[in-house]
């Protein structure tokens, strides 16, 4: 029988006793699972390459002397959307009554949502049709990014999570590389190719969680919604939940630095080198996901097996926000292709070594297993929320000294300084080793 005590908070009696420290609330599941959990991490990462290459190329062609900031429109506008939708779907997702489970439909309604946002870009004539695109593209992704995340806590045992969440992290970097070459390649064949080819890849590889996932069942109907259980769908208290907080804002700032690498790629090497052939731009960026995706899967891998041996998660989590902000002042110290591809490349060793512990440092601070979908909604947050802030901050910062929005070093500098930032967060968690 599959255990009932995550997503049931008013238990029958007796009570169901506590989960043992490595126990789980979810069933046994079946091999493919497992690649389905994999292949949905790559499908985000694939996601992620695509809005890299494709936005922004697009809004080159239209206007490339306001591609920066039409580029930071679409995103903070998409962002503010998925900051409110994704923890709201982790709060339905734990009271959910569904036949299917509470997590699958989340996953179902996910890939149709971004499938429909593909579509959109697609045939988009205009920055309104574009951003519309982006907006449910990011809405989508943002509901199965809950539900994956999610599944950490409801499937997968504490004394793996760090080896697993290196297994997660390099699908999705490779799933980052594989949008970036793929969205490149197709782009001779027209706006609609370059959206609808890698997008439609990245739905159906999603999906197949949807039939492989052996869900939990809520069997009891949810207290009713107070005024305060609405509110702590956004908001837990820091006081309260001291190390959760400081792992909020850690992870907070830690993606914040890397959104403000990723998100501009295509536009920092076209400004940075001199470039305007969106192929020959698409190639370097191309092989600077490489460059990133190599040592981000053996940082991530070697990490995740040190965190999981010793138990310790801060150590792998400093070590990887330290070797990223080296990455980054490397990257812009130097006007050349080949220092900048090294200086990415040790971003995507620190980036490695940052996200084998990062999730299981998540999970292990998560104040309980019942509201782990809310409460993972709220972490969805550290990640949301970078996307509205770093554009407005690319926005401004760009412009310094540049009319245009061209001062890319100025970004890096910020990043750098993000990550440092991260790096002292995660010392201040007291639980967690």
């Amino acid at each position: 029988m599959m255990s009932t005590h995550a997503v049931d908070p008013v238990f029958p009696s007796p009570p169901v006793p506590p989960l043992a420290e490595d126990a789980i609330p979810g069933e046994r599941q079946s091999w493919w699972f497992w690649v389905a959990f994999a292949l949905t991490w790559f499908a985000t990462g694939i996601a992620q390459g695509v809005a890299g290459v494709a936005v922004p190329q697009l809004l080159k062609e239209w206007d490339p002397e306001q591609a920066t900031g039409n580029l930071s429109i679409v995103l903070t506008v998409g962002g503010a959307a998925i900051l409110i939708t994704t923890p709201i779907f982790g709060r339905l997702s734990d009271r959910s009554m569904s036949r299917l489970g509470i997590r699958r439909p989340w996953i179902l309604y996910g890939v149709l949502v971004a499938a429909a946002g593909y579509v959109v870009q697609a045939f988009a004539r205009d920055l309104l049709m574009l951003g519309a695109g982006v907006i449910l593209v990011l809405i989508g992704w943002g509901a199965v990014s809950m539900t994956v995340h999610t599944l950490f806590a409801d499937q997968i045992r504490r004394r793996i999570r760090a080896i697993m969440s290196a297994v997660t992290g390099a699908a999705t970097t490779l799933g980052i590389l594989g949008g970036v070459a793929l969205a490149g390649n197709v782009a001779g064949t027209g706006q609609a190719g370059m959206f609808l080819i890698p997008g439609g890849l990245s739905v159906l590889l999603a999906i197949t969680l949807f039939f492989s996932l052996r869900d939990l069942h809520r069997t009891q109907p949810a207290p009713p919604l107070d005024w305060r259980a609405v509110r702590e769908t956004f908001w837990l208290s820091p006081r309260r939940y001291p190390d959760f907080a400081w792992a909020w804002t850690c992870r907070f700032f830690m993606t914040a630095s890397i959104v403000s690498v990723t998100s501009y790629l295509y536009l920092t090497i076209s400004s940075r080198f001199g470039i305007d052939d969106p192929v020959e731009i698409a190639g370097i960026q191309t092989q600077a996901t490489a460059a990133f995706t190599v040592m981000n899967l053996v940082m991530a891998f070697v990490f995740g097996v040190v965190s999981d041996r010793t138990g310790r998660r801060k150590p792998t989590v400093v070590i990887g926000a330290l070797t990223s902000a080296a990455g980054l002042v490397f990257a812009v110290a130097f006007g050349d292709i080949a220092f900048f591809l090294i200086g990415i490349a040790i971003v995507g060793a620190g980036q490695g070594a940052y996200i084998a512990a990062d999730v299981a440092l998540m999970t292990e601070c998560l104040p309980s297993t019942e509201d782990a979908g809310k409460d993972l909604g709220i972490v969805a947050l550290a990640y949301l929320l970078p996307g509205i802030l770093v554009p407005v901050f690319g926005f401004f910062v760009t412009r310094i000294d540049s009319p245009t929005g061209e001062n890319f070093v100025a970004l890096y500098v910020g990043a750098v300084v993000m990550a440092l930032l991260a790096a002292f967060a995660v010392t201040r968690v007291k639980a967690v080793r």
